[in-house]
């Protein structure tokens, strides 16, 4: 009989080559593996490269336009401050130091250029003219207009006229100053000089307030806000005695904080010191919209 083979070494040689195998199968898939990352990463790399030099080119662009827009900013600013200068120049208030009346005024934009006016002139009859305009808007729009108008004014109240003629002259020509949906809103209040009588227009606006001792009257507008398609405004005549008289501006009533919505026009009207309260609050605070009171009141002699 022929011995046995032993397989043993078979079989290990056997192990050997097949774990090899595996072995060798194994390390090329990770070689595969590793090239196709190393080219992704390659990939990544350049890509975030370009995209480092995009940023950078970016950020570049972005200061040079801030840069841009700084000094159009203060360019802006500067023409508007020279702007608002004119247009306080127009403001007049002619009853300073008058022997028979008291003014106080408070007067605050919400920005540089307002698109609120007032001005306090005497006629050439001896009439006081006291009137407040409202521009539609803010900014440079409105006052470019209120600027006209007060210009206008101020141009026939030397060519002498009263008060019928200012309204009938006035008003066609700043129909040409209004845009196809632009309005302005205004309260125009002309006093006698030796009588009690007062006549008005008024369009868009707030009631104006009248103080006769206790009794408070109020006075809505007889006239729509003024557009370019608007008809000369009417003219309503008071006769009534009267102690003080107060108008103003929407800025006043709306869109205020709780603070100042304490000091309505009849409180102001009735107590000098609310008014002076009110003033404060008013400087020390800011509004979106802009706001002014004028408050005339008769001295007693």
């Amino acid at each position: 009989m022929e011995p046995k083979k032993d397989n043993t070494i078979q079989y290990v040689q056997e192990f050997i080559n097949n774990d090899y195998s595996l072995l060798k199968e194994n390390l090329e898939a990770l070689v595969k593996e590793y090239k196709r990352k190393s080219k992704r990463l390659d990939r990544i790399i350049k890509q975030s490269d370009k995209q480092q030099r995009v940023q950078v080119e970016l950020n570049d662009t972005i200061i040079e336009q801030k840069e841009q827009l700084d000094k159009l900013y203060q360019y802006n600013t500067q023409q508007e401050n020279i702007a608002k200068e004119k247009l306080d120049l127009t403001i007049s208030n002619a009853l300073i130091d008058d022997e028979n009346y008291r003014t106080d005024i408070v007067y605050k934009a919400s920005d540089i250029l307002s698109g609120d006016f007032y001005s306090i002139q005497k006629l050439e009859d001896g009439s006081i003219l006291a009137y407040i305009l409202d521009g539609q808007g803010h900014g440079i729009s409105p006052a470019l207009t209120i600027f006209a108008v007060s210009s206008t004014i101020v141009s026939l109240i030397h060519s002498g006229v009263n008060f019928q003629e200012l309204i009938e002259k006035l008003f066609p020509i700043i129909q040409k100053f209004l845009g196809d949906i632009e309005q302005l809103s205004y309260t125009m209040i002309n006093i006698q000089a030796d009588s009690d009588e007062l006549s008005f227009i008024s369009g868009g606006t707030y009631p104006f307030l009248l103080q006769s001792e206790d009794k408070i009257t109020k006075y809505k507008a007889n006239n729509l806000p003024f557009m370019n398609f608007s008809l000369i405004p009417n003219i309503t005549t008071i006769n009534s005695q009267w102690d003080k008289l107060l108008f103003y501006t929407d800025g006043l009533v709306e869109d205020i904080d709780e603070e100042l919505s304490f000091y309505t026009p009849e409180l102001i009207l009735k107590d000098s010191l609310k008014l002076e309260e009110a003033r404060k609050i008013i400087n020390h605070n800011s509004y979106e919209d802009d706001i002014t009171i004028i408050k005339i009141s008769k001295k007693r002699i």
